[in-house]
C-alpha cells in the first residue's frame, strides 16, 4: 500500500484541510480513490479526529470508509511546517502534527489491523526519529515500505 508516488516531503499547507485535500487529490488523480473520498475524509476528521501525540512528535492518520476507495494506498506527508490536527478521542485538544499518513483502505476488515501496524511502527522511537530526520521520499519509503506486510 505504500507507493513512492504518494510520499511527500516538505508538503506545505497551513490547515489540516489543505493537507488532506492535497493528498486526496493525488490519490484521486492516480485512480486509487473515488471523487467522494476527499470530502468523506474531511467529514470524518471533524467527527473522529486522528491526531496522535507520540512524545516528541505528533502524527495524524486521516481515513474514511472503503466505499470511497478503488485501490488500497497510503499517502504519506512529512510537513514543511506543523499543522494543527485535533487529538484522537478529543474535541478540543489540538496537536502540532508533522507527519500525516492518510489511509485509503478498500477492505474494511483490514483497517483496524493496518492502524495497529502503523501505531506499532510509530511506537518505536528510533523509527520515528528516522522518519522525522528523512529528507527524501526514498528515505521515507524505505522506512515505511514493509508496513502492510503480514
Amino acid at each position: 500500500m505504500i507507493h513512492k508516488e504518494f510520499i511527500f516531503t516538505e508538503l506545505e499547507g497551513s490547515t489540516k484541510e489543505q493537507i488532506i485535500t492535497q493528498l486526496a487529490d493525488r490519490l484521486l488523480a492516480a485512480g486509487y480513490v473515488k471523487d467522494t473520498y476527499r470530502n468523506a475524509v474531511l467529514d470524518r476528521e471533524k467527527e473522529y479526529p486522528t491526531g496522535l501525540s507520540l512524545g516528541e512528535y505528533c502524527i495524524a492518520i486521516p481515513h474514511t470508509f472503503a466505499a470511497h476507495v478503488n485501490q488500497p494506498a497510503i499517502a504519506v506527508a512529512k510537513l514543511k511546517n506543523p499543522v494543527s490536527f485535533t487529538e484522537m478521542g478529543s474535541t478540543d485538544t489540538d496537536l502540532d502534527v508533522s507527519l500525516v499518513m492518510m489511509m485509503a483502505i478498500s477492505n474494511p476488515e483490514e483497517q483496524v489491523g493496518l492502524l495497529k501496524k502503523i501505531l506499532r511502527l510509530f511506537s518505536d522511537e528510533d523509527i520515528l526519529k528516522a522518519l522525522m530526520a528523512s529528507s527524501t521520499s526514498s528515505e521515507l519509503y524505505e522506512l515505511l515500505r514493509h508496513i502492510d506486510e503480514p
